[in-house]
Protein backbone atom coordinates (compact mmCIF):
# COMPACT_ATOMS: atom_id res chain seq x y z
CA UNK A 1 0.00 0.00 0.00
CA UNK A 2 0.89 3.83 -0.70
CA UNK A 3 -0.01 6.95 -0.12
CA UNK A 4 1.11 10.55 -2.30
CA UNK A 5 3.00 12.92 -0.43
CA UNK A 6 0.40 15.98 -0.71
CA UNK A 7 1.61 18.61 -3.11
CA UNK A 8 4.61 16.55 -4.33
CA UNK A 9 2.93 13.61 -6.58
CA UNK A 10 5.61 11.26 -4.85
CA UNK A 11 4.53 8.15 -4.17
CA UNK A 12 5.26 7.27 -0.40
CA UNK A 13 5.55 3.51 1.20
CA UNK A 14 3.15 2.80 4.30
CA UNK A 15 5.27 1.57 6.76
CA UNK A 16 4.06 0.57 10.25
CA UNK A 17 5.05 2.69 13.52
CA UNK A 18 7.63 4.69 11.17
CA UNK A 19 9.39 7.20 13.54
CA UNK A 20 8.65 10.56 12.67
CA UNK A 21 11.03 13.37 14.27
CA UNK A 22 10.60 15.11 16.97
CA UNK A 23 10.83 11.99 18.88
CA UNK A 24 12.51 11.20 22.49
CA UNK A 25 15.45 9.92 23.58
CA UNK A 26 13.13 7.25 25.77
CA UNK A 27 10.72 6.68 22.05
CA UNK A 28 14.20 5.95 20.24
CA UNK A 29 15.41 3.66 22.60
CA UNK A 30 11.91 1.55 22.93
CA UNK A 31 11.53 1.30 19.30
CA UNK A 32 15.19 0.10 19.28
CA UNK A 33 14.07 -2.98 21.31
CA UNK A 34 10.82 -3.48 19.25
CA UNK A 35 12.38 -3.59 16.37
CA UNK A 36 15.54 -5.76 17.61
CA UNK A 37 12.75 -8.49 18.63
CA UNK A 38 10.44 -8.35 15.42
CA UNK A 39 13.90 -9.18 13.92
CA UNK A 40 15.00 -11.66 16.45
CA UNK A 41 18.54 -9.18 16.69
CA UNK A 42 19.92 -7.41 19.07
CA UNK A 43 19.59 -3.57 19.72
CA UNK A 44 23.54 -3.83 20.14
CA UNK A 45 25.46 -6.65 17.80
CA UNK A 46 29.35 -7.29 18.71
CA UNK A 47 31.21 -9.18 15.67
CA UNK A 48 34.94 -10.53 16.31
CA UNK A 49 37.71 -9.36 14.33
CA UNK A 50 40.77 -10.43 16.25
CA UNK A 51 41.72 -11.12 19.75
CA UNK A 52 39.77 -8.50 21.78
CA UNK A 53 39.38 -6.86 19.04
CA UNK A 54 35.53 -5.88 18.67
CA UNK A 55 33.13 -4.41 16.22
CA UNK A 56 30.31 -3.03 17.38
CA UNK A 57 26.82 -2.23 15.53
CA UNK A 58 24.12 0.09 16.95
CA UNK A 59 20.70 -0.74 15.31
CA UNK A 60 18.33 1.92 13.99
CA UNK A 61 14.48 1.93 12.99
CA UNK A 62 12.93 3.13 10.25
CA UNK A 63 11.83 6.35 10.23
CA UNK A 64 10.95 9.97 8.86
CA UNK A 65 12.88 13.20 8.88
CA UNK A 66 13.59 16.63 7.83
CA UNK A 67 16.32 16.28 6.49
CA UNK A 68 18.87 19.80 5.52
CA UNK A 69 19.33 23.10 7.14
CA UNK A 70 16.26 25.22 8.01
CA UNK A 71 15.12 26.58 4.58
CA UNK A 72 16.98 24.48 2.64
CA UNK A 73 15.25 20.90 4.20
CA UNK A 74 13.03 18.30 3.12
CA UNK A 75 11.63 15.27 3.69
CA UNK A 76 13.26 12.05 3.83
CA UNK A 77 11.63 8.67 4.64
CA UNK A 78 13.90 5.87 5.15
CA UNK A 79 11.52 2.51 4.89
CA UNK A 80 14.13 0.47 6.46
CA UNK A 81 15.91 -0.31 9.68
CA UNK A 82 19.63 -0.43 9.64
CA UNK A 83 22.75 -0.89 11.90
CA UNK A 84 25.11 2.06 12.23
CA UNK A 85 28.57 1.76 13.84
CA UNK A 86 28.28 2.61 17.65
CA UNK A 87 32.16 4.21 17.02
CA UNK A 88 33.89 5.31 14.10
CA UNK A 89 36.41 2.71 12.97
CA UNK A 90 39.39 2.64 14.91
CA UNK A 91 42.75 1.96 13.98
CA UNK A 92 43.22 -1.53 15.47
CA UNK A 93 40.01 -2.49 13.60
CA UNK A 94 41.80 -1.66 10.57
CA UNK A 95 44.44 -3.22 11.15
CA UNK A 96 42.85 -6.38 11.76
CA UNK A 97 41.25 -6.51 8.14
CA UNK A 98 44.02 -4.87 6.22
CA UNK A 99 47.20 -5.33 8.41
CA UNK A 100 48.74 -1.84 8.50
CA UNK A 101 47.59 1.57 9.43
CA UNK A 102 47.11 4.60 7.25
CA UNK A 103 46.99 7.15 10.17
CA UNK A 104 49.99 8.59 10.24
CA UNK A 105 50.14 12.08 12.50
CA UNK A 106 48.58 10.57 15.54
CA UNK A 107 48.58 6.72 15.93
CA UNK A 108 46.51 4.80 18.87
CA UNK A 109 44.90 1.43 18.60
CA UNK A 110 41.37 3.16 20.27
CA UNK A 111 41.72 6.28 17.75
CA UNK A 112 39.71 6.52 14.92
CA UNK A 113 41.45 5.47 11.76
CA UNK A 114 42.22 8.38 9.67
CA UNK A 115 44.15 9.02 6.36
CA UNK A 116 41.50 6.98 4.01
CA UNK A 117 40.01 8.11 1.18
CA UNK A 118 36.52 6.74 0.17
CA UNK A 119 37.75 4.12 -2.29
CA UNK A 120 40.76 3.15 1.05
CA UNK A 121 36.78 2.57 2.71
CA UNK A 122 35.30 0.11 0.12
CA UNK A 123 38.74 -1.76 -0.12
CA UNK A 124 38.37 -2.57 3.93
CA UNK A 125 34.42 -3.22 3.56
CA UNK A 126 35.12 -5.74 0.84
CA UNK A 127 37.61 -7.13 2.97
CA UNK A 128 35.82 -6.74 5.89
CA UNK A 129 32.72 -8.31 4.44
CA UNK A 130 34.93 -11.85 3.09
CA UNK A 131 36.33 -12.33 6.42
CA UNK A 132 32.77 -12.02 8.55
CA UNK A 133 29.99 -13.04 5.78
CA UNK A 134 29.15 -9.57 6.33
CA UNK A 135 27.08 -7.06 4.82
CA UNK A 136 28.68 -3.68 5.91
CA UNK A 137 28.46 -0.36 3.84
CA UNK A 138 29.00 3.47 3.96
CA UNK A 139 25.84 4.54 5.17
CA UNK A 140 23.95 6.87 2.84
CA UNK A 141 24.11 10.63 3.67
CA UNK A 142 20.45 10.65 4.86
CA UNK A 143 21.21 7.08 6.71
CA UNK A 144 24.27 9.49 8.73
CA UNK A 145 21.91 12.18 9.30
CA UNK A 146 18.78 10.49 10.47
CA UNK A 147 20.82 8.31 12.88
CA UNK A 148 23.02 11.23 13.87
CA UNK A 149 19.11 13.78 14.60
CA UNK A 150 17.95 10.32 17.19
CA UNK A 151 14.73 11.93 17.16
CA UNK A 152 16.11 15.96 17.40
CA UNK A 153 14.89 18.77 15.43
CA UNK A 154 18.02 21.19 17.16
CA UNK A 155 21.15 22.02 15.82
CA UNK A 156 23.18 19.29 17.70
CA UNK A 157 21.10 16.55 19.18
CA UNK A 158 21.95 18.69 22.27
CA UNK A 159 20.86 21.32 21.55
CA UNK A 160 21.89 24.49 19.59
CA UNK A 161 24.89 25.23 20.77
CA UNK A 162 28.34 22.97 21.46
CA UNK A 163 30.60 23.23 23.99
CA UNK A 164 33.99 21.38 24.68
CA UNK A 165 32.33 19.27 26.71
CA UNK A 166 29.79 17.83 24.19
CA UNK A 167 32.68 17.00 21.42
CA UNK A 168 36.04 17.36 19.74
CA UNK A 169 36.24 20.40 17.82
CA UNK A 170 38.13 23.38 17.47
CA UNK A 171 36.52 25.01 20.60
CA UNK A 172 37.71 22.03 22.52
CA UNK A 173 41.32 22.79 22.18
CA UNK A 174 42.84 19.33 21.84
CA UNK A 175 44.13 19.38 17.85
CA UNK A 176 43.93 15.82 16.90
CA UNK A 177 41.48 13.03 17.17
CA UNK A 178 40.67 11.07 20.63
CA UNK A 179 39.64 7.96 21.42
CA UNK A 180 36.62 7.05 20.25
CA UNK A 181 33.74 6.82 22.92
CA UNK A 182 35.04 9.67 24.97
CA UNK A 183 31.80 11.95 24.74
CA UNK A 184 28.20 11.21 25.53
CA UNK A 185 26.44 9.52 23.19
CA UNK A 186 22.98 10.21 21.43
CA UNK A 187 19.75 8.86 22.07
CA UNK A 188 20.43 5.90 19.43
CA UNK A 189 23.72 4.88 21.58
CA UNK A 190 26.33 5.98 18.78
CA UNK A 191 29.14 8.11 19.52
CA UNK A 192 30.71 11.09 18.13
CA UNK A 193 28.66 11.85 15.37
CA UNK A 194 30.54 15.29 15.92
CA UNK A 195 33.62 16.17 15.55
CA UNK A 196 36.50 14.15 16.33
CA UNK A 197 36.96 13.13 12.58
CA UNK A 198 34.77 13.85 9.60
CA UNK A 199 33.19 10.67 8.56
CA UNK A 200 32.58 9.38 4.46
CA UNK A 201 29.62 8.84 3.31
CA UNK A 202 28.55 6.16 0.34
CA UNK A 203 26.48 9.04 -1.40
CA UNK A 204 28.22 11.24 -4.29
CA UNK A 205 27.92 14.72 -2.97
CA UNK A 206 25.02 16.98 -4.95
CA UNK A 207 22.18 19.08 -4.69
CA UNK A 208 19.14 18.07 -2.47
CA UNK A 209 15.94 17.35 -4.31
CA UNK A 210 13.43 20.23 -3.28
CA UNK A 211 10.25 17.48 -2.39
CA UNK A 212 9.83 14.24 -0.42
CA UNK A 213 11.88 11.24 -1.35
CA UNK A 214 12.12 7.68 0.10
CA UNK A 215 15.43 5.95 0.63
CA UNK A 216 17.58 8.38 -1.12
CA UNK A 217 20.90 7.64 -2.76
CA UNK A 218 22.16 11.14 -3.83
CA UNK A 219 23.19 11.86 -7.08
CA UNK A 220 24.04 9.00 -9.66
CA UNK A 221 27.37 10.57 -10.77
CA UNK A 222 29.71 13.03 -8.88
CA UNK A 223 32.90 14.53 -8.81
CA UNK A 224 33.29 14.11 -4.65
CA UNK A 225 31.68 12.06 -2.24
CA UNK A 226 29.86 13.26 0.92
CA UNK A 227 31.68 13.53 4.31
CA UNK A 228 29.65 14.32 7.32
CA UNK A 229 30.13 15.44 11.25
CA UNK A 230 32.99 17.67 11.41
CA UNK A 231 36.39 16.69 13.01
CA UNK A 232 38.66 17.98 15.76
CA UNK A 233 39.74 21.50 13.78
CA UNK A 234 36.39 21.93 12.72
CA UNK A 235 34.26 25.26 13.91
CA UNK A 236 30.95 24.51 15.32
CA UNK A 237 27.98 25.90 13.74
CA UNK A 238 26.39 24.73 9.99
CA UNK A 239 29.34 23.07 8.94
CA UNK A 240 29.54 20.69 12.29
CA UNK A 241 25.79 19.97 12.84
CA UNK A 242 23.65 17.33 12.57
CA UNK A 243 22.67 18.28 8.64
CA UNK A 244 26.43 19.80 7.83
CA UNK A 245 27.65 18.46 4.81
CA UNK A 246 31.22 18.29 3.56
CA UNK A 247 32.93 16.97 0.04
CA UNK A 248 36.35 15.10 -0.48
CA UNK A 249 38.06 12.83 -2.96
CA UNK A 250 41.05 12.09 -1.38
CA UNK A 251 43.11 11.13 2.45
CA UNK A 252 43.35 13.25 4.96
CA UNK A 253 44.32 13.41 8.82
CA UNK A 254 40.81 14.54 9.64
CA UNK A 255 38.87 12.18 6.96
CA UNK A 256 37.50 8.78 9.03
CA UNK A 257 34.00 6.77 8.75
CA UNK A 258 31.79 4.34 10.39
CA UNK A 259 30.17 1.58 8.98
CA UNK A 260 26.37 0.60 8.04
CA UNK A 261 24.43 -2.94 6.79
CA UNK A 262 21.07 -3.93 6.70
CA UNK A 263 19.20 -5.07 9.29
CA UNK A 264 16.18 -7.47 8.15
CA UNK A 265 18.14 -10.00 5.95
CA UNK A 266 17.97 -13.54 8.21
CA UNK A 267 20.79 -15.17 7.53
CA UNK A 268 20.29 -19.19 7.08
CA UNK A 269 23.30 -21.51 8.35
CA UNK A 270 23.09 -25.15 7.54
CA UNK A 271 25.67 -27.31 9.42
CA UNK A 272 28.07 -29.36 7.75
CA UNK A 273 27.43 -33.14 7.82
CA UNK A 274 29.41 -36.02 6.47
CA UNK A 275 28.47 -37.73 2.88
CA UNK A 276 27.38 -40.86 4.29
CA UNK A 277 24.99 -39.23 7.45
CA UNK A 278 21.70 -40.49 6.86
CA UNK A 279 20.74 -36.90 7.22
CA UNK A 280 22.46 -35.60 4.79
CA UNK A 281 20.51 -38.13 2.68
CA UNK A 282 17.62 -36.99 3.85
CA UNK A 283 18.29 -33.72 3.23
CA UNK A 284 19.29 -34.47 -0.43
CA UNK A 285 15.77 -36.49 -0.27
CA UNK A 286 14.27 -33.31 0.69
CA UNK A 287 15.86 -30.79 -1.56
CA UNK A 288 14.42 -32.56 -4.64
CA UNK A 289 11.08 -32.29 -3.10
CA UNK A 290 10.96 -28.34 -2.61
CA UNK A 291 12.43 -27.91 -6.11
CA UNK A 292 9.18 -29.88 -6.94
CA UNK A 293 6.96 -28.10 -4.79
CA UNK A 294 8.53 -24.92 -5.51
CA UNK A 295 7.48 -24.58 -9.11
CA UNK A 296 4.78 -21.82 -9.63
CA UNK A 297 2.18 -22.91 -12.81
CA UNK A 298 2.21 -19.97 -15.26
CA UNK A 299 -0.79 -19.33 -17.02
CA UNK A 300 -0.63 -19.43 -21.08
CA UNK A 301 -1.29 -15.62 -22.65
CA UNK A 302 -0.12 -12.99 -24.74
CA UNK A 303 1.69 -9.91 -24.19
CA UNK A 304 4.65 -7.53 -25.70
CA UNK A 305 8.01 -8.73 -25.49
CA UNK A 306 10.82 -5.87 -25.04
CA UNK A 307 10.42 -2.43 -24.22
CA UNK A 308 9.10 0.75 -25.87
CA UNK A 309 11.39 3.29 -26.97
CA UNK A 310 10.74 6.04 -24.10
CA UNK A 311 11.90 3.34 -21.43
CA UNK A 312 14.69 4.55 -19.47
CA UNK A 313 17.83 2.25 -20.17
CA UNK A 314 16.31 0.76 -23.52
CA UNK A 315 18.84 -0.58 -26.00
CA UNK A 316 17.65 -1.09 -29.82
CA UNK A 317 17.99 -5.46 -29.03
CA UNK A 318 14.51 -4.66 -26.74
CA UNK A 319 12.25 -4.14 -29.55
CA UNK A 320 8.42 -4.33 -28.89
CA UNK A 321 7.13 -7.32 -30.88
CA UNK A 322 3.74 -9.21 -30.14
CA UNK A 323 4.39 -12.82 -27.85
CA UNK A 324 1.80 -15.47 -27.60
CA UNK A 325 2.39 -18.49 -25.79
CA UNK A 326 -0.30 -21.03 -26.19
CA UNK A 327 0.71 -23.23 -23.66
CA UNK A 328 0.69 -23.07 -19.61
CA UNK A 329 4.70 -23.74 -18.06
CA UNK A 330 5.82 -24.03 -14.60
CA UNK A 331 8.51 -21.44 -13.38
CA UNK A 332 10.74 -22.22 -10.13
CA UNK A 333 9.25 -19.99 -7.36
CA UNK A 334 12.90 -19.03 -6.32
CA UNK A 335 16.48 -19.13 -8.00
CA UNK A 336 18.18 -22.64 -7.84
CA UNK A 337 19.70 -22.57 -4.52
CA UNK A 338 23.08 -23.84 -3.58
CA UNK A 339 21.61 -26.47 -1.09
CA UNK A 340 19.67 -27.48 -3.97
CA UNK A 341 22.68 -27.42 -6.11
CA UNK A 342 24.88 -29.25 -3.63
CA UNK A 343 22.14 -32.61 -3.22
CA UNK A 344 22.27 -32.93 -7.23
CA UNK A 345 26.14 -32.07 -8.21
CA UNK A 346 27.60 -32.58 -4.98
CA UNK A 347 29.97 -29.61 -5.15
CA UNK A 348 29.03 -25.94 -4.96
CA UNK A 349 31.08 -23.85 -7.34
CA UNK A 350 29.40 -20.15 -5.64
CA UNK A 351 31.79 -17.86 -4.32
CA UNK A 352 29.56 -16.79 -1.59
CA UNK A 353 28.23 -19.73 0.97
CA UNK A 354 24.95 -20.40 2.63
CA UNK A 355 22.71 -23.09 1.94
CA UNK A 356 19.62 -20.32 0.65
CA UNK A 357 21.57 -18.02 -1.43
CA UNK A 358 21.55 -18.87 -5.11
CA UNK A 359 23.82 -20.99 -6.49
CA UNK A 360 26.24 -18.69 -9.03
CA UNK A 361 29.51 -19.03 -10.94
CA UNK A 362 27.62 -21.57 -13.25
CA UNK A 363 27.80 -21.23 -17.06
CA UNK A 364 25.27 -22.24 -19.41
CA UNK A 365 26.58 -25.88 -19.75
CA UNK A 366 26.77 -26.15 -15.54
CA UNK A 367 23.07 -25.53 -15.90
CA UNK A 368 22.20 -28.31 -17.91
CA UNK A 369 24.65 -31.20 -16.70
CA UNK A 370 22.45 -29.96 -13.53
CA UNK A 371 19.00 -30.38 -15.37
CA UNK A 372 20.14 -33.45 -16.72
CA UNK A 373 21.25 -35.24 -13.27
CA UNK A 374 18.36 -33.86 -11.54
CA UNK A 375 15.61 -35.18 -14.25
CA UNK A 376 17.02 -38.62 -13.41
CA UNK A 377 16.93 -38.45 -9.70
CA UNK A 378 12.86 -37.06 -10.18
CA UNK A 379 10.24 -37.60 -12.54
CA UNK A 380 11.70 -34.83 -14.54
CA UNK A 381 10.67 -32.61 -17.51
CA UNK A 382 12.94 -29.62 -16.02
CA UNK A 383 14.57 -27.30 -18.11
CA UNK A 384 15.80 -23.45 -18.24
CA UNK A 385 12.85 -21.36 -18.95
CA UNK A 386 12.89 -19.71 -22.94
CA UNK A 387 13.55 -15.70 -23.13
CA UNK A 388 10.28 -14.98 -23.83
CA UNK A 389 8.31 -17.29 -21.05
CA UNK A 390 11.05 -15.20 -18.42
CA UNK A 391 9.65 -11.77 -19.53
CA UNK A 392 5.99 -13.11 -19.70
CA UNK A 393 6.50 -15.02 -16.12
CA UNK A 394 8.94 -11.60 -14.56
CA UNK A 395 5.93 -9.09 -15.90
CA UNK A 396 2.94 -11.19 -14.43
CA UNK A 397 0.33 -8.83 -16.22
CA UNK A 398 2.82 -5.78 -16.26
CA UNK A 399 3.46 -3.11 -19.26
CA UNK A 400 5.50 -1.18 -16.78
CA UNK A 401 9.57 -1.13 -16.62
CA UNK A 402 9.45 -3.90 -13.54
CA UNK A 403 6.55 -5.95 -12.75
CA UNK A 404 5.69 -3.37 -9.11
CA UNK A 405 6.15 -0.01 -11.39
CA UNK A 406 8.35 2.63 -13.44
CA UNK A 407 11.02 2.40 -10.80
CA UNK A 408 13.37 0.61 -8.40
CA UNK A 409 14.00 1.05 -5.21
CA UNK A 410 16.32 -0.70 -2.23
CA UNK A 411 13.24 -2.22 -0.96
CA UNK A 412 12.32 -4.11 -3.83
CA UNK A 413 15.59 -5.71 -4.90
CA UNK A 414 18.78 -6.32 -4.43
CA UNK A 415 20.55 -4.40 -6.89
CA UNK A 416 23.53 -1.95 -6.99
CA UNK A 417 21.72 0.84 -5.55
CA UNK A 418 20.72 -1.49 -2.35
CA UNK A 419 25.04 -1.34 -1.33
CA UNK A 420 24.49 -5.38 -0.21
CA UNK A 421 27.25 -6.30 -2.80
CA UNK A 422 26.51 -10.02 -3.01
CA UNK A 423 23.97 -12.40 -3.21
CA UNK A 424 20.86 -12.88 -0.11
CA UNK A 425 19.06 -15.78 0.96
CA UNK A 426 16.30 -16.07 -2.32
CA UNK A 427 12.59 -15.07 -1.01
CA UNK A 428 13.51 -12.10 1.19
CA UNK A 429 11.60 -9.83 -0.79
CA UNK A 430 8.03 -9.43 -2.07
CA UNK A 431 7.05 -11.40 -5.04
CA UNK A 432 5.26 -10.93 -7.88
CA UNK A 433 1.80 -11.09 -9.05
CA UNK A 434 2.76 -14.78 -10.01
CA UNK A 435 4.34 -15.35 -6.76
CA UNK A 436 7.85 -15.56 -8.35
CA UNK A 437 10.84 -14.24 -6.12
CA UNK A 438 14.18 -12.19 -6.88
CA UNK A 439 12.89 -11.79 -10.73
CA UNK A 440 14.89 -8.95 -10.78
CA UNK A 441 17.34 -8.99 -8.77
CA UNK A 442 19.71 -11.30 -6.72
CA UNK A 443 21.69 -12.81 -9.76
CA UNK A 444 21.23 -12.53 -13.52
CA UNK A 445 19.46 -16.07 -14.37
CA UNK A 446 20.16 -18.02 -17.54
CA UNK A 447 17.88 -18.91 -20.14
CA UNK A 448 17.28 -21.48 -22.81
CA UNK A 449 17.75 -19.65 -25.97
CA UNK A 450 20.36 -18.41 -27.91
CA UNK A 451 20.63 -15.02 -28.12
CA UNK A 452 19.86 -13.13 -31.41
CA UNK A 453 17.54 -9.57 -32.97
CA UNK A 454 14.09 -9.67 -32.09
CA UNK A 455 11.59 -10.79 -35.18
CA UNK A 456 9.74 -8.05 -36.44
CA UNK A 457 5.99 -9.32 -36.55
CA UNK A 458 4.22 -11.42 -34.33
CA UNK A 459 5.58 -14.47 -32.70
CA UNK A 460 4.29 -17.82 -31.54
CA UNK A 461 5.58 -19.99 -28.50
CA UNK A 462 9.17 -18.17 -29.92
CA UNK A 463 12.54 -20.32 -29.17
CA UNK A 464 14.90 -17.99 -30.06
CA UNK A 465 17.73 -18.25 -32.87
CA UNK A 466 18.15 -21.89 -33.98
CA UNK A 467 21.54 -21.30 -32.96
CA UNK A 468 24.31 -18.80 -31.72
CA UNK A 469 27.75 -18.05 -29.94
CA UNK A 470 25.93 -16.71 -26.82
CA UNK A 471 22.90 -17.33 -24.57
CA UNK A 472 20.85 -15.25 -23.12
CA UNK A 473 20.57 -14.36 -19.21
CA UNK A 474 17.87 -12.31 -17.85
CA UNK A 475 17.03 -9.71 -14.31
CA UNK A 476 19.61 -7.68 -12.67
CA UNK A 477 22.11 -8.81 -10.10
CA UNK A 478 23.40 -7.42 -6.71
CA UNK A 479 25.85 -5.86 -9.06
CA UNK A 480 23.61 -4.38 -11.93
CA UNK A 481 22.44 -0.45 -12.05
CA UNK A 482 18.82 -0.39 -12.13
CA UNK A 483 18.32 -0.57 -15.89
CA UNK A 484 19.38 -3.82 -15.82
CA UNK A 485 16.88 -4.58 -13.67
CA UNK A 486 14.10 -4.10 -15.88
CA UNK A 487 11.52 -6.63 -16.75
CA UNK A 488 12.67 -6.62 -21.31
CA UNK A 489 16.13 -5.98 -20.57
CA UNK A 490 18.68 -8.85 -21.73
CA UNK A 491 22.09 -9.80 -22.00
CA UNK A 492 24.11 -12.25 -23.11
CA UNK A 493 27.53 -14.33 -22.66
CA UNK A 494 29.04 -17.57 -23.97
CA UNK A 495 27.54 -21.00 -22.76
CA UNK A 496 31.13 -21.72 -21.16
CA UNK A 497 31.50 -18.45 -18.92
CA UNK A 498 30.56 -18.62 -15.36
CA UNK A 499 30.34 -15.58 -13.51
CA UNK A 500 29.61 -14.71 -9.59
CA UNK A 501 26.22 -13.11 -10.21
CA UNK A 502 25.05 -15.35 -12.65
CA UNK A 503 22.39 -18.20 -11.63
CA UNK A 504 19.45 -19.72 -12.77
CA UNK A 505 15.97 -20.58 -12.18
CA UNK A 506 14.62 -23.85 -13.59
CA UNK A 507 11.10 -23.88 -15.85
CA UNK A 508 9.16 -27.31 -16.56
CA UNK A 509 6.33 -27.93 -19.12
CA UNK A 510 3.40 -29.74 -17.52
Amino acid sequence: MATKSEGTGVVMPVVRDLLVLPFSGVKAKEKQKEIAKNLQKEVEEKVDLAKEINLEMVLIPAGKFKMGEPGEDHEVTLTKPFYMGKYEVTQEQWEAIMGKSPSTKIKGAKLPVTDVSWEDCQEFIKKLNAKTNGVYRLPTEAEWEYACRAGTATRYPFGEEVTPSDANFVGSKIGKPVEVGMYKPNAFGLYDMYGNVWEWCEDWYGIYPISAVVDPKGPATGTVRVLRGGSFDGIHGSAFGSSGRGGGSGRANRHGFRLAKIADIKAVAVPMVPKSDPAKLKQEESNFTSIEKEMVLIPAGKFKMGSPATEKGRSNNETPHEVTLTKPFYMGKYEVTQEQWESVMGKNPSDTKGAKLPVTSVSWEDCQEFIKKLNAKTNGGYRLPTEAEWEYACRAGTTTAYSFGDKITPKDANYFDSMIGKPIPVGVYKPNAFGLYDIHDNVSEWCEDCYGDYPVGSVTDPKGPARGEYRVLRGGSFSSYESVARSSYRVSFTPATRYLSVGFRLARTP
